[in-house]
């Protein structure tokens, strides 16, 4: 559509009658937004049904479906059936559930369904007859029962697959990847009602609040902007209502603000404060909630930012909820590589078998050097990069082995991301490198690095390799 000078107004929808006792909104969305007339304007074009239009930032976008009654679709994202991870991947959820609940903390994950899935009736005939549906739902709750497995808390969000097509409908925007405030508040039941299980989740104080509505945001639409690059054209904005929770006045007094949450939500721009996710969670679940979500950094920049605070080291919260998308690949090795260690706080609180400070130049800077020939095995080693300034987001690194063999690290962080100038990761344990002693690692810096920085480097023991197991290899 185009716009002109008049729209429609966003309302609200009540829930399937089998499962209306739990979905109940609390948003009255029939506030006033603005009105366009529109007329017929946009149709997918013949470059956008080729896969070399997408380059740059429009990768994410491969490629744009046009569905019924103005949607737009992705047709490798929001019409995927491969849902899940590798093996690996599985085992390397479950190394990082086992760690977090050997600091207390228990795991929560709100997994969410592709979006196509949820409004199969939006898809054009085509794009209908070639999505497997059935397969992708499928493999959607194999992967919860998968993550249960893992004794991580989850909770079904295919219920939502049951509800009414005009109820899901409204759950995604029709032209961004993003929830509406609708869908979070949806989700944010489903999660509620999960949490209420867990034995953990019945010590934590409760805590009342209420949600209200505050004005109109419009919404252009991320596939909607992407659509206007390849085909010059482009739909009207989306308008919803802004939903704004906060501690009803009796609970504000009774429960002060100086003690931090016990609940942490780590998620991504779906967790942003324009859709109010998070205060959704704290209505249904009665619980304060810390939200440490971070927008366009991917399924793990929230984690490893957080996991990397002296909060999480001084007090880990109870319950760690992580918002993580379908579409992610739960098997990034290097995510892992960084948040292991730092559940253990790096290499700050330990004896570290090498450390070293110098001024760094532009170009290769050797920062670390085994010079005794110590036993430091791949498979049991830690090394944490602290820069003198904040603001440093990459890291290029090279390891050395006295094998000869090297391996290559990059460390990018999302521009969003807090930097503190501080990289902490493992060194490789796969059967590839594990045995092999370190002799080095390198930093490359570019031309134009900050004037004057300087770096601290350590390397240190893993805490789950004690130092009898280290002996043992070295004799």
């Amino acid at each position: 559509m185009k716009r002109s000078s008049k729209g429609r107004v966003v309302h609200g929808w009540l829930a399937c009658a089998s499962i209306a006792t739990l979905f109940t909104s609390s948003l009255s969305l029939a506030a006033e937004a603005p009105e366009y007339k529109i007329e017929r304007c946009c149709q997918i074009c013949p470059q956008a049904l080729q896969d070399s239009s997408y380059t740059g930032d429009l990768g994410d976008f491969t490629q744009l479906v046009q569905g019924q009654k103005d949607w737009l679709f992705r047709s490798k994202i929001d019409l995927m059936t491969n849902i899940g991870t590798t093996p690996e991947g599985f085992k390397l959820l479950q190394d990082l559930r086992d760690a977090l609940k050997a600091r207390g903390v228990e795991l929560v994950m709100a997994y969410l369904p592709p979006r196509g899935l949820l409004v199969t009736e939006m898809l054009n005939p085509q794009a209908r007859s070639s999505f497997n549906a059935e397969l992708s739902r499928s493999n959607y709750r194999a992967t919860i029962e998968r993550l249960r497995s893992l004794g991580i808390r989850v909770p079904d969000l295919s219920a939502l697959l049951d509800l009414p097509a005009d109820v899901r409908s409204k759950f995604f925007f029709k032209r961004d990847n993003h929830w509406t405030p609708q869908g979070a508040e949806l989700t944010a039941q489903l999660l509620a009602a999960e949490m209420s299980k867990s034995g953990v989740f019945k010590g934590i104080a409760r805590k009342e609040f209420a949600t209200r509505t505050e004005g109109n945001l419009y919404k252009v639409g991320s596939l909607n902007q992407a659509f206007g690059k390849i085909c010059g054209s482009g739909y009207a904005n989306e308008y919803f209502t802004r939903a704004v929770t906060e501690p009803k006045e009796e609970s504000n007094e009774l429960f002060g603000d100086t003690e931090r949450p016990d609940v942490v939500l780590v998620g991504t721009s779906f967790s942003s404060e324009q859709y109010n996710f998070d205060g959704f969670l704290k209505q249904y679940a009665n619980v304060d909630v810390d939200n440490r979500s971070v927008t366009g950094g991917g399924f793990h920049s929230a984690m490893l930012q957080y996991l990397g605070t002296q909060d999480f080291q001084d007090k880990p919260p109870k319950l760690l909820i992580w918002e993580v998308n379908s579409y992610y690949d739960l098997a990034m090795a290097t995510f892992y590589r960084q948040a292991m260690p730092l559940l253990d706080n790096g290499c700050r609180d330990v004896t570290t078998d090498i450390d070293q400070k110098l001024a760094l130049r532009p170009g290769k800077n050797e920062v670390l050097v085994n010079t005794g020939v110590k036993p430091i095995r791949s498979e049991d080693a830690v090394v944490e990069i602290q820069f003198s300034q904040p603001g440093i987001s990459d890291l290029r690194s090279t390891v050395w082995y006295m094998s000869g063999s090297r391996e290559n690290l990059l460390i990018s962080r999302s521009r969003e991301v807090e930097s503190d100038g501080r990289f902490v990761f493992r060194l490789r344990e796969d059967a590839e490198w594990a045995g092999q002693t370190l002799l080095s690692l390198e930093i490359d810096m570019p031309a134009d690095m900050p004037p004057g920085l300087k770096v601290e480097a350590k390397i240190c023991r893993r805490a789950d390799k004690p130092a009898s197991v280290m002996q043992a290899k070295a004799d």
